[in-house]
């Protein structure tokens, strides 16, 4: 099945290289352009992304913040939702991993009756406290940016964040829970279905995301597709979205918009044909930019965001580049990528 599923996919990709270009693309929104950090950010860092960086991508995980069930505990992530909106960013959360009083596993998904109960909840109290009427804005005095986009759950085709195994019919009943559970506290929020990566431990993303087509009713559960079209070489990231829109094109999903929520390269680390060098990095991120930007309008690309903002001091154990992806060293120190990064922001937000 697997098998026949790729081949309908790959023809389906071939047929739409055949379309025609669009119109110039309109203007692009400060928002389009945003990293994803591995740790907490300094003020300090905040402050330099300012005017440059529109979105944040971070995690609300929810064992943190319910640790036991009906205590919450929003401080770090109060934190930085109100350093983000002091300075014009908006943020993206991907709200991910099950608390332990359901279970010893965060990567089991909420899918029980009572852990989906618990997941909505949850949902429900997020959305309440920062979403468009949520508490946490009317109780401010300073710039208020309500959250308005909720990701849900994080690489669920790859068997280290979806146990026991990625499923996704499974994800498309996470998704129909979460909807409901967001769209009752506030109608206009956009759901984004988690971001799909070229793992080899799971599925890949083009079959996930047919596997979740083929439930009935699910695209009705999300406003936006997520990809993270991770590769060597822009060519191979090119063919990742092609792949993904022909997917959805052929699940008469043709102009539902697609954010790139993580894509990267590193400048050193591991070896690994991800590594570039500094040159090479700040040329990938520049490469890949350009042609997001380019097609943006013809592969409904709603926003991109770069993994990641700094370097980490120790290699991670599943991610053979994520050590070296920062725009910045571990110093502090800027590196050329991060000056490609404001180049192309400033070429396409006027």
């Amino acid at each position: 099945m697997v098998k026949r599923c790729s081949l309908f996919v790959a023809c389906a990709a071939a047929l739409l290289l055949a379309l025609p270009g669009v119109a110039a693309a309109r203007t692009v929104p400060p928002s389009f352009f945003g990293v994803v950090p591995q740790g907490s950010l300094s003020e300090a860092e905040l402050d330099q992304m300012k005017g440059v960086v529109g979105t944040l991508r971070v995690p609300i995980y929810w064992a943190e913040c319910e640790p036991e069930q009906g205590h919450y505990d929003f401080t770090a992530v109060d934190a930085v939702v109100g350093s983000a909106a002091q300075r014009g960013t908006r943020i993206l959360p991907y709200v991910y991993g099950t608390p332990g009083w359901l279970t010893s596993v965060p990567a089991r998904p909420p899918l029980s009756p009572a852990a989906a109960g618990a997941w909505a909840q949850f949902l429900r109290v997020l959305v309440g406290r920062y979403g468009s009427q949520g508490s946490f804005w009317a109780a401010r005095t300073g710039p208020r940016l309500p959250i308005r986009s909720w990701q849900i759950w994080n690489e669920p085709n790859f068997l280290l964040f979806w146990k026991p195994r990625p499923s996704p019919g499974g994800y498309a009943r996470l998704l129909a829970t979460s909807a409901r559970a967001i769209r009752s506290q506030d109608r206009g929020a956009k759901i984004v279905a988690a971001g799909l990566a070229p793992v080899g431990a799971g599925l890949t993303p083009w079959d996930y995301l047919y596997g979740l087509y083929q439930v009935p009713g699910a695209k009705r559960n999300f406003d936006v597709v997520a990809l993270h079209p991770y590769a060597s070489t822009i060519k191979r990231m090119e063919a990742q979205v092609k792949v993904a829109r022909a997917v959805m094109r052929n699940a008469g999903d043709p102009t539902k918009p697609l954010i790139v929520s993580e894509l990267g390269v590193a400048s050193g680390g591991q070896r690994s044909t991800f590594v570039k060098g500094l040159a090479g990095q700040a040329k990938f991120l520049t490469q890949a930019f350009s042609l997001l930007l380019r097609e943006r309008q013809r592969w409904h690309i709603a926003g991109i965001d770069w993994f990641t903002w700094k370097d980490l001091a120790t290699p991670n154990p599943f991610c053979s580049f994520c050590q070296g992806a920062g725009l910045f060293d571990l110093s502090g120190q800027p590196k050329p990528a991060w000056a490609a990064y404001r180049r192309a922001v400033a070429s396409a937000v006027r």
